[in-house]
């Protein structure tokens, strides 16, 4: 099996944990420039140091292509970055219905269990599964709870990898 993951910067902690801080603050700024609308933040849940390359991109774009248009974002900000690439929408939907679209997503196409989707506005903050009466994410490897499998460290960086590495090889890679 080849891996997607010889190619890109590798990021450290502090790398990702700036990079949040920067999406926090950019989350923040829409709830307050757009406070009676709903803001949907798309990235990838990446293993491992590296989180951005040909291949990652490839694969956003494939599923960021075919979430988008469900929502008819009235502002779009896309972020590219070592971190990985991120798209921010706002739009007029319902909070709780874009979370179950974002769910619907997240669970039914292969690749999409690949994609973190957060669901937030001013008046609630960030809207979860479990709130929403839905079942927890599914662990790539195991389909067990996938928090308790990363905290737990029940599979390797290597495993997840090569299983995302298999995802993108069925799914998209031409």
């Amino acid at each position: 099996m080849k891996t997607i993951f010889n190619e890109g910067k590798p990021q450290s902690i502090t790398d990702v944990l700036q990079n949040k801080d920067h999406r926090n603050a950019l989350q923040n700024r829409l709830m307050e420039t757009y406070p009676n609308d709903t803001i949907i933040t798309i990235k990838l849940n990446i293993p491992g140091p590296i989180k951005n390359n040909a291949a990652l991109q490839s694969l956003f774009e494939t599923g960021s292509t075919k979430f988008v248009p469900v929502f008819q974002p009235i502002k779009k900000v896309a972020l590219n970055s070592d971190a990985g690439p991120e798209l921010l929408l706002v739009n007029t939907m319902n909070a709780e219905s874009a979370k179950k679209q974002a769910i619907e997503f997240e669970d039914q196409l292969n690749y999409g269990r690949l994609f973190d989707i957060d669901v937030l506005n001013k008046q609630h903050g960030h809207y979860s599964r479990v709130e929403l009466g839905m079942q927890t994410r599914k662990c790539l490897i195991c389909n067990e709870n996938a928090k308790e499998c990363a905290r737990s460290r029940k599979h390797s960086v290597a495993e997840l990898q090569n299983k995302i590495s298999e995802i993108y090889a069925e799914e998209i890679d031409d």
